[in-house]
């Protein structure tokens, strides 16, 4: 005859306990004690003893409201450290995930305040140029491409810096990829002064039209402007065709690395 007795995990005082006996000539347990009642958090509420997704994202919204920028490798050594549990890395990933859409919301869902956020800035800083493009398939519309000129930086440019403008994109490494287009001025100081900035989702002909068309329905046509890129092709026509009168200059940088490359 074998005996069994089980005790609950969660706490040394906690009386839930259950013991049973088994007869050799039987295949099931004979349960002989149960006291069926606990004063401790019970494990077995949840299907597994490790710590969730849930309960990850549960412990983490206070964290991430008191530092955003916590990274999961950091959250993970604090949740360990206080609760004294083990969490894979995945699992406190996925649970911070949970938390920063339950604090800030779904990253899909803040695209929708992009036409809020251009009516308040608009309201606030009349003259801005804020335009928003977006796509339609399937029934669903999705973001495209935004650009955004604040009317402080446009007045500064034309009546304060030099009329030259330096036009160029850098890639968007993250959840979100695509294209920081921006046109950039020279002030007084030889500083490098902001115009316009706008999201594009590649370095496209018909992108660097959109970007430019809007830039020209920022500063409209300034006389002597001067307008330096690299060397793409793509936007030298493109400014060529909408800034016909502009002269176009290429970046020393670039070319230095062209040369670079083809020495």
């Amino acid at each position: 005859m074998k005996r069994y007795r089980c005790f609950c995990k969660s706490s040394d005082d906690c009386p839930w306990k259950i013991n049973g006996t088994k007869h050799k000539e039987q295949s099931a347990v004979e349960v002989t004690i149960l006291v069926d009642r606990h004063t401790c958090v019970s494990t077995m509420r949840v299907k597994t003893t490790n710590p969730s997704q849930k309960w990850v994202a549960s412990k983490a919204v206070d964290i991430l409201r008191d530092n955003p920028k916590v990274g999961a490798k950091e959250l993970q050594d604090k949740l360990q450290s206080q609760h004294k549990v083990t969490i894979c890395y995945d699992t406190i990933w996925r649970g911070k995930e949970k938390a920063l859409a339950e604090v800030y919301g779904k990253w899909e869902e803040s695209f929708e305040l992009l036409f809020r956020w251009k009516a308040e800035l608009l309201k606030r800083c009349p003259g801005s140029v804020v335009e928003i493009e977006v796509l339609e398939g399937g029934g669903e519309v999705y973001f495209h491409s935004f650009f955004c000129a604040l009317k402080p930086c446009i007045d500064g440019f034309l009546e304060g810096c030099r009329s030259h403008l330096s036009i160029d994109a850098t890639s968007l490494n993250g959840r979100w990829n695509g294209q920081l287009a921006t046109a950039i001025g020279v002030d007084g100081h030889n500083w490098m002064y902001p115009v316009g900035y706008s999201f594009i989702a590649s370095e496209t002909q018909d992108n660097w039209t959109w970007f430019v068309q809007q830039l020209k329905k920022t500063i409209d046509d300034p006389p002597l402007l001067a307008i330096c890129s690299d060397a793409c092709k793509g936007l030298e026509n493109v400014v060529k065709n909408i800034f016909p009168n502009a002269e176009q200059r290429e970046c020393f940088y670039h070319l230095m690395k062209i040369f670079v490359k083809k020495v």
